[in-house]
C-alpha cells in the first residue's frame, strides 16, 4: 500500500463516469457502503465527498471517523484504500467546484450542500480487474448456488433478489480489519441463494476473502448500469460445495440506499399499538 495517491492517478480517479464507494461503520459496528460518486482527491494525500443527500454514511464517518474506499473506473481500473474523517465546509474552493460540475450546477435538487474532507491513510496501486477472472467466479457462484439456498427468512424483497439475481450488476463486500477499518473488496460475482444468503466463490481477490474470519460482520453492496442499489449486511462464513470454498453471507439487515429516502427496509419497523384508553 501507498501512502500518497499517484500524481498521474489523480485526474482519472477524479472523473465524473467512475464510481466511487466509501465505506464507514454503523451504530452497531457493522460496516456501511455508501455509493459516493462525487469521491475524489485533493492533492496526493486528502481526498472529498461532496453531499447532496442525507444518509447514514455521513452520520457514520462523523461518529467513528474510520472510512475505506474504494474508485471503479469504466475500464474495470481500480484503486482501494483507508483515511480518516476530517471536518466538513458549506463554503470554499472546494465548494465551488463540485458545484460547477455539469452534473450539479443547473440541478437544484441534487446540488452540492457540504463537502466533507478526509486525510489519506493508504492507498493501492492501480489495479486492473480481469473479465476473465469475474466470469469464472461467477460460473462458480452459480454452480453453488441451487445447493447453498434456505430461505429460512424472507430478508429480500423481490426487487431485492431480482437486483442480486443480475448478472451484470456490480456488487462489492466490506468487511472490518484488524485496525478497525472497514476495507472494500469486489465481489462481482455474488448473487443471492434464496431470499436470506449472498454468496460468492473466491475468485479474484481469493486470499483477501479467505482471510475475513468466520462470523465476522459483512456487508455486501449492489449497483447496476441504472444506477440502482441496496445494501445489505450480515454474518460471513466460508463454506464448501462441490469441492468448492465460497464466501457465504447470512443476511440480517437491508438497507434502501437510494434517494429520496435512504433507509433500512428489513427488518421492518415495529408498528406502533393503537392507543384506545387512557
Amino acid at each position: 500500500m501507498n501512502r500518497v495517491i499517484a500524481s498521474e492517478d489523480i485526474s482519472l480517479m477524479s472523473s465524473d463516469s467512475k464510481i466511487g464507494l466509501v465505506a464507514t461503520i454503523d451504530e452497531q459496528g457493522m460496516p456501511h457502503i455508501s455509493f459516493l460518486s462525487s469521491l475524489q482527491p485533493l492533492g496526493t494525500d486528502r481526498l472529498t465527498v461532496g453531499q447532496f443527500c442525507e444518509g447514514l454514511s455521513k452520520k457514520n464517518m462523523v461518529q467513528r471517523n474510520k472510512i475505506g474506499f474504494l474508485i471503479f473506473s469504466p475500464a474495470m481500473e481500480i484503486w482501494r484504500g483507508r483515511a480518516l474523517y476530517e471536518n466538513s465546509a458549506t463554503s470554499g474552493p472546494e465548494y465551488e467546484i463540485y458545484n460547477q460540475k455539469p452534473m450539479f450546477r443547473y440541478n437544484a435538487y441534487f446540488g452540492i450542500g457540504r463537502v466533507h474532507y478526509f486525510k489519506l491513510v493508504d492507498i493501492s496501486a492501480r489495479e486492473k480487474l480481469s473479465k476473465g477472472q469475474i466470469i469464472g467466479g461467477a460460473l462458480k457462484t452459480r454452480l453453488i448456488r441451487s445447493h447453498a439456498s434456505s430461505s429460512e427468512q424472507k430478508v429480500l424483497n423481490e426487487i431485492s433478489r431480482a437486483m442480486f439475481s443480475e448478472i451484470d450488476g456490480l456488487k462489492f463486500a466490506a468487511y472490518l480489519d484488524g485496525e478497525g477499518f472497514p476495507c472494500l473488496v469486489p465481489v462481482i460475482q455474488a448473487a443471492n441463494a434464496g431470499l436470506d444468503r449472498v454468496i460468492f466463490a473466491l475468485n479474484p481477490y481469493r486470499e483477501e476473502l479467505l482471510k475475513i474470519p468466520g462470523g465476522a460482520a459483512v456487508a455486501v453492496f449492489f449497483v447496476n448500469l441504472l444506477m440502482e442499489s441496496v445494501l445489505v449486511k450480515g454474518v460471513y462464513n466460508l463454506k464448501q460445495c462441490a469441492g468448492l470454498t465460497y464466501g457465504s453471507v447470512d443476511l440480517e439487515r437491508v438497507y434502501n440506499s437510494m434517494p429520496p429516502q435512504p433507509r433500512y427496509i428489513y427488518p421492518p419497523l415495529k408498528q406502533h399499538e393503537k392507543v384506545e384508553e387512557f
